[in-house]
């Protein structure tokens, strides 16, 4: 089965999803199950990191 989230999933939940399944990437499907886009690892991190943390990590690319 391929994991998938809706457009209007929550960005934590998501996130653990991705934490869960070690995954790089999650299908975003509507309804009908046709694809509107993906959530990448590192939108995910985005989501759930805070602002002030991000500034304080080391940038390595």
């Amino acid at each position: 089965d391929v994991i998938t989230v809706g457009p209007l999933t929550e960005q934590e939940q998501v996130a653990r999803l991705v934490a869960r399944y070690n995954l790089l990437e999650v299908p975003v499907v509507n309804e009908e199950g046709v694809m509107q886009g993906i959530v990448t690892v590192d939108d995910a991190i985005d989501a759930v990191i805070p602002t002030a943390w991000k500034k304080r990590l080391p940038r390595f690319f």
